[in-house]
């Protein structure tokens, strides 16, 4: 499967996967979308993801620490993936010329936190600490830029104030987000021992996290139902749409029990952010 290796691991597909997230968000609130944006948002995901790899990787883990075939892939193109960040990067500055002042304030938080996610820079115990080495903090890291990227930005220039139909909207987007992330945390519980980082199923074990992933996906389906019951704001095929997806991502969590081959949480898991993209369509 070379062809899926290559979108899979060069990051490709997950920056395929937050920028129809973004997108979502356009629809969802009948908001224009802003190609400018959703070409920046594409760009500077594949930009940070492929940043943070070549962080992470040097010589001495892909001989000694067995961390996997993604990373090997990595490791092995690593002067292509160099020169599409540098490509990539050209188009992020390029793309700034036309966004406006709010949204690249927001996007530079976003990008310094997902910087500093990886390069150590706190001080702690005669070491330096990233924030994905800080006990527990990674997931909700990750979680916290994802909504904030594909949630907040296409929101910033359309909206005047937050109100509560905005409000649950990122709340459904936050909770999908750590539920798909939990398997990933799962998958690099080997890494994160060797490294000392402590993550949720380290310490409260894997059956204990699936439960809470499971739990936050029932908080999803419960606000989606507020939403169409109550508020009466989405569709009822909108509504079934995102709950037969949340379903599916309940699935996949109760098959994280055990590990997966790479593709099953960086294709199929992953894929499910296209799947709720898709959701829009019933609206």
């Amino acid at each position: 499967m070379p062809f899926i290796h290559l979108i899979v691991f060069s990051n490709f597909f997950v920056s395929l996967c937050v920028v129809a997230l973004t997108y979502r968000t356009f629809l969802y609130f009948n908001f224009p979308p802003s190609n400018a944006l959703l070409v920046l948002v594409f760009s500077a995901t594949y930009f940070i993801y492929n940043f943070q790899r070549l962080v992470r990787m040097n010589q001495k883990e892909i001989d000694e620490a067995n961390i996997g075939f993604r990373m090997r892939w990595v490791y092995k193109n690593k002067q292509p993936i160099i020169f599409t960040i540098v490509i990539t990067a050209i188009i992020i500055i390029v793309s700034l010329f036309y966004i406006d002042i709010k949204t690249i304030i927001v996007l530079a938080i976003m990008g310094l936190f997902s910087v500093v996610y990886v390069v150590r820079f706190i001080p702690y115990n005669k070491k330096w600490l990233a924030l994905r080495d800080i006990p527990y903090l990674k997931i909700f890291v990750i979680a916290f830029v994802w909504t904030l990227v594909t949630g907040l930005l296409p929101l910033v220039n359309n909206i005047e104030q937050i109100n509560l139909h905005y409000i649950l909207f990122l709340v459904k987007q936050f909770l999908f987000v750590v539920a798909i992330t939990i398997p990933f945390d799962i998958r690099d519980m080997k890494y994160d021992i060797e490294k000392g980082i402590k993550t949720f199923p380290l310490v409260v074990g894997v059956k204990k996290v699936i439960i809470l992933g499971v739990l936050l996906l029932l908080g999803f389906i419960a606000i989606a139902s507020y939403e169409f019951l109550v508020f009466q704001n989405i569709t009822m095929s909108l509504w079934m749409a995102e709950i037969i997806t949340i379903l599916l991502v309940a699935v996949l969590l109760l098959l994280s029990k055990k590990q997966q081959p790479e593709l099953f949480y960086s294709f199929i898991v992953e894929g499910t952010s296209l799947l709720l993209a898709i959701t829009v369509l019933f609206g």
